[in-house]
């Protein structure tokens, strides 16, 4: 009887997806060749900035803010909010981003910001939401923390 409990995770070559891949320890000879062929890391094309100060985004590692652009609103620069369906964002503000665009038309409903419009903000490489474009007295943007990465933690 094979057991169980073992598996594989690979990234798909099509989609970039992870797919896990469930095996038995007793087949581990058909599973090596794919773990002995290395993935390409599609990933690490990133753009060269300032290793100090780059936020990316943390799924492509494409840079999107710097730390000299974080912008104070009311003081502060940092907030936790959470949408009207309970879900929790902590994010960071910067008054420009390099590596992301708006999507969406922008609209009043439900801000987090009195009388600043929010539109999504998206990767420019990957398409991922990074956070929310906002509008208003002040242009800013709001990055998700959760899905951006320092870039001297990932460059050497």
């Amino acid at each position: 009887m094979a057991s169980a409990g073992c598996v594989i995770v690979y990234q798909s070559q099509i989609d970039s997806r992870l797919i896990v891949m469930p095996f038995a320890a007793d087949e581990i000879e058909l599973v090596m060749p794919l773990i002995a062929e290395p993935i390409a890391d599609t990933r690490t094309a990133v753009a060269i900035g300032d290793a100090e100060g780059d936020w990316l985004c943390a799924w492509c590692l494409s840079r999107v803010a710097n730390e000299r652009d974080r912008f104070k609103y009311c003081g502060k620069d940092h907030f936790t909010f959470a949408n009207p369906a309970g879900i929790r964002f902590e994010i960071l503000t910067f008054s420009t981003t390099v590596g992301c665009h708006p999507n969406g038309v922008p609209t009043l409903e439900n801000t987090w910001f009195a009388g600043h419009a929010w539109s999504y903000c998206q990767c420019d490489n990957c398409g991922q939401h990074l956070g929310w474009f906002y509008s208003g007295e002040h242009e800013f943007a709001g990055l998700i923390i959760d899905r951006l990465v320092r870039a001297h933690l990932v460059r050497n």
